[in-house]
Formats: C-alpha cells, sequence, structure tokens
C-alpha cells in the first residue's frame, strides 16, 4: 500500500537546518490577548501600585492584567517538520510536531 502523507515539497535552498521560525520545536505559541480579556491584577489588586507607592511590575500601573491563552499549532514555515526547508526523506513520524504524542 502506497503511503498518502500529506507533506510540503522540500524548498531547493540547501541543507535542511533548524527552522527559523519554530526554532526547530515545529510548532508556534499562538497567544490570544485582547482587552476584554483584562482582569484585576492579583499582584496590586487593582491598585496599580505597591505599598510604597511605586507602579506596579505586572500591571505597569493600569490595575489589569491581560489573561493569556496559549495554543500550540504547526509552524507556518517547515509545517510541523522543525527543519527547513523539508527533505524530502523526513517521515511524518519524524516531525517535530506531533500533537498526541507524548515526549
Amino acid at each position: 500500500m502506497a503511503s498518502t502523507e500529506n507533506r510540503p515539497t522540500p524548498s531547493p535552498e540547501g541543507a535542511p537546518k533548524r527552522c527559523p521560525e519554530c526554532q526547530g520545536r515545529g510548532w508556534l505559541d499562538i497567544r490570544c490577548a485582547s482587552p476584554d480579556h483584562a482582569h484585576l491584577c492579583s499582584y496590586c489588586n487593582g491598585k496599580g501600585f505597591d505599598a510604597l507607592g511605586n507602579s506596579c511590575y505586572a500591571c505597569h500601573g493600569s490595575g489589569r492584567i491581560e489573561v493569556r491563552q496559549v495554543d500550540k499549532t504547526p509552524c507556518t514555515l517547515c509545517h510541523g517538520a522543525g527543519v527547513y526547508p523539508v527533505p524530502a526523506s523526513l517521515t511524518m513520524k519524524e516531525f517535530a510536531y506531533r500533537p498526541g504524542s507524548k515526549g
């Protein structure tokens, strides 16, 4: 049976090197932070300053702190391989980004 792996085609840019976009991890952190995700700063209790009157280091004086949601998504440059250009001999099992696998 022939393998039906869906891999990006290799680029003629020379020998594969660690992907500059994901630093070889194969995935990127997509951080979602929007003003409607801001919550009361837990370090200064929303005051914006500490006991000495200095600006809070966590919220920088705003009294609000962003809640960040982190999602791992395959790298847009190497498509999860961790190296770029992706060599034709690299199988999907060798890709750096393997969601659902441990290790």
